[in-house]
């Protein structure tokens, strides 16, 4: 079951930018892999939080906050819907 959670900008606006992108790239993909690619953007993201460099950075700047965010609203919708 493909969850279209990318075309909620039609319906519904969306004010972070370059999430409807970000859902776009992960929608359709099955529920294993969106789970290996939780774990490892969550590393990746939690490794830039870390990082003394970004120190004071809001979180937003991660390179993997938009796919973070993405691939947890899918996973979420999934286990609601199916």
């Amino acid at each position: 079951m493909t969850h279209h959670v990318s075309n909620l900008a039609a319906s519904a606006p969306i004010a972070l930018e370059g999430l409807t992108e970000a859902l776009s790239r992960w929608e359709g993909q099955p529920l294993n892999d969106l789970r290996v690619a939780s774990a490892r953007i969550s590393h990746e993201f939690r490794t830039w939080v870390e990082d003394p460099a970004n120190a004071g950075r809001p979180i937003s700047e991660a390179p993997v906050y938009l796919d973070r965010m993405a691939v947890e609203i899918i996973i979420e919708r999934m286990y609601f819907t199916e």
